[in-house]
């Protein structure tokens, strides 16, 4: 195992897809799921108690239909988009406090932080937080532009504003995929590639199409590797974090799902 560096801080990301039932209409946590990852992360912690952890969650079925339903995509908030939007702040609240408190039960002293109520990037409450000894959990989001329009805060967008904040090398995705591969979605028998560079990933994205639905309003797959494009001198890796040992081996440096140099 390798030594880690001190007072490193890791942004980590929970896809929604993992962690959420993404395409049902029931707003369910995937409680199995959710505790593998905190037991993972309990001994991660245990094994290097200086590394801080800044815990970063994606809206999956408690966030997505609502954005679509109530078409608050940059959209001026009339009656029905101000319902909409509270709507979707409040359903955003209730899955973080259902994630904080399976994540409190394995004895990880999470403190969830509102996103749409946040100054972000208010990167010094943040570290006021995360040097008390928290592990801050931040989750995407609705918020409003200058022209008064909501606008989606996704957990992707807010991994790339923390990991330039924090001066972070390394960013970790947890998806209900392998990792990155040729094709989306992949073909049966296809595998994810170890390995992209920044070239290589432009020229994948101008092959993968920004698929926004009532599942996924900020684009899948597609959309989270835009927006990495935004990092510079970093190392993504996205993996399966359905596999129990998967987070554990990512945290390692152990070879795992697709690294991304950027």
């Amino acid at each position: 195992m390798k030594k880690h560096p001190k007072n490193q801080v890791i942004v980590l990301k929970l896809g929604g897809s993992i962690i959420t039932k993404k395409t049902s209409s029931k707003l369910e946590i995937k409680k199995r799921v959710v505790r593998q990852i905190a037991k993972e992360l309990k001994l991660f912690t245990h094994r290097f108690p200086e590394s801080k952890i800044i815990l970063l969650h994606g809206a999956g079925s408690f966030g997505h239909p609502l954005v679509y339903k109530y078409k608050l995509l940059k959209k001026p908030l009339t009656g029905r988009q101000l319902f909409g939007f509270s709507k979707t702040v409040c359903s955003m609240r209730h899955m973080a406090n259902l994630l904080t408190e399976i994540f409190l039960s394995n004895k990880l002293p999470i403190l969830p932080i509102q996103t749409s109520a946040a100054d972000l990037p208010n990167v010094q409450k943040i570290k006021q937080i995360l040097y008390a000894g928290f592990i801050p959990l931040l989750g995407g989001d609705m918020s409003l532009t200058k022209k008064k329009q909501a606008v989606v805060i996704s957990a992707d967008k807010l991994a790339v504003i923390l990991a330039k904040a924090f001066h972070t090398p390394r960013i970790f995705f947890l998806t209900d995929v392998d990792g990155v591969f040729e094709k989306f979605p992949p073909s049966g028998g296809s595998q994810a590639l170890s390995i992209l560079y920044r070239k290589k990933l432009k020229n994948l994205l101008k092959k993968i199409r920004l698929r926004k639905n009532r599942y996924d309003v900020t684009g899948g797959m597609g959309g989270k590797l835009q927006t990495l494009l935004e990092l510079k001198e970093k190392e993504v890796i996205i993996f399966n974090g359905s596999n129990s040992g998967s987070l554990t081996k990512a945290l390692t440096q152990k070879p795992i799902g697709t690294r991304i140099i950027l």
